[in-house]
C-alpha cells in the first residue's frame, strides 16, 4: 500500500513538473513567445482562404487565393510587437508613406506657330502631384493563459497625419501680349484663370483605443489572432489654399489669387473601432503573427 502511495506521488509529481515546464514542440522548440521576441503581423484572412480553397471548401479550390496583405485597418501600415516579458509586449504600428507623381503635356510653342514657324519649337507644361501618409501607433498589451490558446487585452494610442498637394508650372505665360490659346484676354473667350497651386494642408487623426482578443498558436512562434477594439477617435481636415492665376477686372494683367479651399471639416466619437484609417468605422481583424 505504501508503494502505491508512493508511485502515485511520484507520477503526480512527474505529471506536476512536466506541465510547470515551457511548452514545447516534438522537436523541442517552444511554442509560446518569450521575453525578448520580435513580432510581424500580416492579415490572415487571404491565408485562411487559402487552405479553405485547397480542402475544397470554397467555390474557387485556390485558383484565386489572395497573397498575405497588411492588418485590416492598417493599410500600408507595419504592426508588429517587442515583448518584454513572457506575458507582456509592446505594440507598435508605423507607416511613412510618401509619394510624388510629375506629370509632362508636351506640345509646339503657340508663338512659333503663329508666326509661321517651320519647325515650331516644343514646350511643357508640368504637373506635379505630391502626398503624404504618416501613422504612428504604440500601447501595451497584456496575455493570460499557459497553453497554445492565449487570451490578450490592453491600450494603445494612434496618431495619423496626411497631406497632398498639386502644383502647376505653365509654359505659356498669361498676358495680353503673347500670341497665345486663350490666354490672351479675359473676356470669356479663352481660359479666363489657371490653378498654380493647390494644398489640403495638415489633416490629422487621433484614437485612443483598448483592445482585446485571442490568439491560438498553431506552430512554434506562429500563431493566429482575433482581436476587437473600442476607443475615442478624433479626425480633423483643414480646408487648405489654392493660389490661382486670373485676370483682373479690366482683362488685361494676370495676377495671382490666393484663397481657402472650398472644403473642410472634422469628426470624432467613441465607437468599437479598429484603428487610425478606421477610427470611426466599426471593424475588426484576424492577424497571422511570427515570433522571432
Amino acid at each position: 500500500m505504501k508503494k502505491l502511495i508512493l508511485s502515485v506521488v511520484v507520477v503526480f509529481g512527474i505529471v506536476a513538473m512536466a506541465n510547470a515546464q515551457e511548452l514545447t514542440s516534438k522537436k523541442g522548440f517552444t511554442i509560446l513567445p518569450e521575453a525578448g521576441d520580435v513580432v510581424i503581423g500580416f492579415n490572415a484572412v487571404p491565408v485562411v482562404d487559402f487552405f479553405l480553397n485547397v480542402v475544397n471548401i470554397q467555390v474557387d479550390n485556390a485558383n484565386y487565393s489572395q497573397h498575405p496583405g497588411y492588418v485590416a485597418g492598417f493599410g500600408q501600415v507595419l504592426v508588429g510587437k517587442y515583448y518584454l516579458e513572457d506575458d507582456q509586449a509592446a505594440r507598435f504600428k508605423v507607416a511613412i508613406n510618401t509619394g510624388s507623381v510629375k506629370t509632362s503635356t508636351f506640345f509646339d510653342d503657340p508663338d512659333d506657330v503663329f508666326n509661321g514657324v517651320a519647325e515650331p519649337g516644343e514646350i511643357e507644361d508640368v504637373n506635379v502631384v505630391k502626398n503624404m501618409n504618416i501613422i504612428l501607433g504604440g500601447g501595451l498589451e497584456f496575455r493570460r493563459g499557459h497553453n497554445r490558446l492565449q487570451g490578450f487585452y490592453g491600450g494603445e494610442v494612434l496618431l495619423g497625419f496626411a497631406s497632398n498637394s498639386v502644383k502647376n508650372t505653365w509654359a505659356v505665360t498669361m498676358d495680353n501680349t503673347s500670341m497665345t490659346n486663350g490666354y490672351t484676354n479675359g473676356d470669356g473667350s479663352g481660359l479666363d484663370g489657371r490653378i498654380l497651386n493647390q494644398t489640403s494642408g495638415m489633416a490629422i487623426t487621433f484614437g485612443l483605443r483598448g483592445f482585446g482578443g485571442v490568439e491560438y498558436f498553431f506552430a512554434p512562434k506562429m500563431s493566429v489572432a482575433a482581436e476587437f477594439g473600442w476607443g475615442f477617435g478624433m479626425t480633423t481636415n483643414p480646408r487648405g489654399e489654392v493660389t490661382t492665376e486670373d485676370w483682373d477686372a479690366a482683362g488685361v494683367t494676370a495676377e495671382e489669387n490666393t484663397a481657402e479651399g472650398a472644403n473642410g471639416g472634422s469628426g470624432m466619437g467613441f465607437q468599437v473601432d479598429n484603428g487610425i484609417s478606421q477610427v470611426l468605422l466599426p471593424s475588426a481583424a484576424l492577424t497571422m503573427l511570427f515570433h522571432f
